[in-house]
């Protein structure tokens, strides 16, 4: 099947744009979330002042809504209101039969109306201005007739309010405008001021979550683009992108909100001197100073605290009854809560889940990445056993001829065949496959030293060549591996069954199998952008799980905000240690497997010595020298060689009786004739070269896994698992 490859020229152009739309995202959803966060900081610090006591400045005030400064009616249900929202939706079904709901008309209405509670009333002068502020009404009429559903949202006298304004004391009256200095929204609402406050910080997390996480998927784009792929350089970048940028906005944003909260201070403060005389004004200002101080939450606010608002917080003086007055009002302010917690706590651990998912998948990726980064490429006469690299062009020949692909009957070596048919109508309409064939032949990979057989079955081929066509309602797609084109191989190099002198590129189970059309370094730039991009969204779902887990209690603060910043580093941190582990361990086990495969070949020639000594014993019986070295390799079993050392010595010896044994065997015509001595022999000669390469292998694996566990930081996992060095094959003697 064809892979679309993200380093090609129209990859890049994909990766560009999506990584701008992801930063100019992040960028506009981190601005918002940290918004919306210190207008729910801030709803906390502001209490519900009795309309008594307004001075001038922004207010929090509730009350009754009464109709004395008139009514409209609503569309609908003609019901008398200060206020209404209306919408008329109309049901439809879609070209597909699906049934679906469109706006026919929608609108606002509304006027000044009075507010009031035990202490006065306040006009609300929200007639010019109602798209200022956000009303958080519940619908107050649905009704469907046949098609179409009207809806109305409306506050009618009677309900109690609670608006968020701010009060001009020469006209007696709250308007929304001049919140934003203060980072106070505008607000009218039904609610209770701990559903707004607690609603508001939930969104705020969410925002500010999926802000880190496009940030991150940004970065994790941007770094292929520029032809970077090395693991340690994303995780120094994207430390510093994200746990920095989350640092210095949230510090930048904590301060401006404190800079508000105390400017709001001062405004009311100030005023004591006109209003001495309402004790009202007096408990509110206070009020305010003790909720300031109260919410201060961790070391990071208090900080900010100490820095920007201590100094400028003067303590009201106040008696016996405007104390108590005071109290109560601070008594009476609710804590913002976000009234789904388990709502949340269950998005949490869904995202836990699917970031762990993730995490698997992106390491499989990377893993892949470093792999092919870490195998040298070889050249076709210097091939060894074991996982190779090769650069070469396909060729065939008479004994491996190719293949004819089915649609263009050209010449290649594999093919993917498919035919589709077009199905259903509408939505529905879709693309079956009827027919799916792949069929592929051995070929040669041939450079300037020479050609080795590659026996393609198993491999993953990633096709260079596409054809398509379309005849009716049938498309016919190929997708092909022609001759005299050069690819990228990686596989398994073992032993040619037919032909034991040689090595064949093949598969193997416990190794990867790829046949690429692309250049090593665009495969290289393709899989780190894939698994970059993977660990980017592991770290989105992350850090949506903590701030989650955070706005669900209630208590999203700048220090949370910090915390799950600290979440990348720790993340990448446990990320870079599992594929340090997996490049370790992947590395021993090839070291053993290497050392297996040598004491298979050592004991496929050692089940032959009994046998051999009978012969001699009866043709060579004066040969004691020669017996004698016969019986001991009878006697050195190779299953209980503990080291290389011990195998290498036991070669060694081999070599020594074998070469003995030939010049005896050339001057006794009866013991060369003799089946077992030629079985021997022909054994013994098959596996001398094969035995070489393991060796080589052997030797070769060993020193990339010595030199991984004694380099940083793979040297702190080696003695945290115990990994030991691999003993080395000595010279031949």
């Amino acid at each position: 099947m064809s892979r679309f490859n993200l380093a090609s020229i129209p990859g890049r152009i994909i990766i560009a744009i999506l990584a701008i739309v992801c930063l100019a995202g992040s960028y506009y959803t981190m601005t918002t979330g940290l918004s919306q966060l210190t207008e729910a900081r801030q709803l906390e610090r502001l209490p519900e002042t009795p309309i008594g006591g307004l001075t001038t400045g922004p207010y929090v005030v509730a009350g009754a809504v009464t109709d004395q400064l008139g009514t409209l009616n609503t569309p609908y249900s003609k019901t008398k209101a200060v206020y209404y929202r209306y919408k008329l939706e109309e049901e439809y079904r879609d070209s597909d039969g699906d049934l679906r709901i469109r706006t026919l008309d929608s609108g606002a209405r509304g006027g000044n109306f009075l507010l009031r509670d035990q202490t006065g009333s306040v006009t609300v002068a929200a007639g010019g201005s109602l798209g200022a502020a956000e009303w958080a009404l519940d619908r107050t009429y649905r009704q469907q007739s046949g098609r179409r559903i009207y809806s109305e949202w409306a506050l009618v006298p009677g309900h109690t309010a609670r608006v968020i304004g701010q009060y001009d004391s020469n006209t007696s009256s709250i308007s929304f405008a001049g919140l934003d200095d203060f980072s106070l929204p505008a607000m009218v609402s039904r609610n209770t001021l701990a559903a707004d406050s607690g609603d508001r910080l939930f969104e705020a997390a969410i925002r500010i979550s999926i802000a880190t996480g496009l940030l991150a998927l940004g970065v994790a784009l941007l770094l292929p683009l520029v032809k970077i792929h090395r693991f340690w350089v994303y995780v120094l970048v994207m430390t510093l992108a994200v746990s920095g940028t989350l640092s210095v906005l949230g510090i930048n944003k904590l301060r401006q909100e404190w800079s508000a909260i105390a400017d709001l201070y001062e405004t009311r403060y100030q005023q004591l001197d006109a209003a001495s005389s309402n004790p009202l004004v007096l408990a509110d200002v206070a009020a305010l100073q003790q909720l300031i101080r109260q919410s201060t939450s961790g070391w990071l606010d208090r900080w900010m605290f100490q820095s920007v608002v201590q100094n400028r917080l003067p303590v009201p003086e106040l008696d016996e009854r405007t104390a108590s007055m005071a109290q109560s009002i601070v008594a009476s302010q609710p804590e913002g809560r976000y009234q789904h917690a388990w709502t949340s706590r269950g998005l949490a651990a869904a995202s836990i889940i699917a970031a762990l998912l993730l995490l698997w998948l992106s390491i499989r990726t990377v893993k892949f990445k470093r792999l092919i980064e870490a195998v040298p490429t070889s050249s076709t006469r210097g091939l060894s056993f074991g996982l190779s690299e090769l650069k070469a062009m396909v060729d065939v020949d008479d004994d491996h001829p190719p293949l004819r692909d089915p649609l263009k009957n050209e010449k290649c070596v594999a093919f993917d065949y498919k035919v589709e048919e077009k199905r259903g109508s509408g939505k529905n309409e879709k693309w079956r496959v009827i027919e799916h064939r792949q069929e592929s032949v051995p070929f040669w990979l041939e450079d300037n030293e020479g050609k080795v057989l590659v026996q393609p079955d198993g491999a993953k081929i990633e096709y260079p060549q596409y054809h398509s066509e379309r005849e009716g309602d049938r498309r016919y797609t190929v997708r092909f591996l022609d001759t005299f084109v050069n690819v990228y191989c990686l596989g398994f190099a073992g032993l040619d069954r037919d032909r034991p002198d040689r090595l064949t590129i093949q598969k193997d189970e416990a190794s990867p199998f790829l046949i690429s059309g692309n250049e090593e370094e665009d495969i290289v730039l393709d899989r780190g952008a894939r698994g970059f991009a993977g660990i980017a969204l592991t770290l989105g779902l992350f850090l949506f799980a903590t701030t989650a887990l955070f706005a669900a209690d209630g208590g999203f603060s700048p220090d949370n905000l910090i915390l799950s910043a600290l979440t990348v580093p720790f993340v990448l941190l446990i990320y870079t240690g599992i594929l340090h582990y997996n490049d370790i361990v992947f590395l021993k086990n090839r070291v053993d497997r290497a050392a297996a495969n040598i004491d298979t070949i050592l004991q496929q020639r050692h089940d032959l010595w009994p046998n051999l000594e009978n012969v001699v014993k009866a043709s060579l019986a004066h040969e004691k020298q020669l017996l004698k070295a016969i019986a001991q390799l009878r006697n050195a079993d190779p299953a209980e060689m503990n080291s290389s050392g011990q195998a290498d010595k036991l070669i060694q010896f081999e070599k020594k009786v074998t070469n003995a044994l030939q010049a005896r065997i050339e001057g006794y015509p009866d013991l060369k004739n003799n089946e077992v001595i030629q079985t021997f022999m022909s054994i013994m000669a098959e596996t001398e070269n094969y035995l070489s390469l393991l060796r080589n292998s052997y030797t070769e694996s060993a020193m990339i896994y010595n030199t991984r566990i004694q380099s940083f930081p793979d040297v702190i996992l080696t003695k945290l698992f115990r990994f030991r060095e691999a003993a080395q094959f000595g010279s031949e003697a």
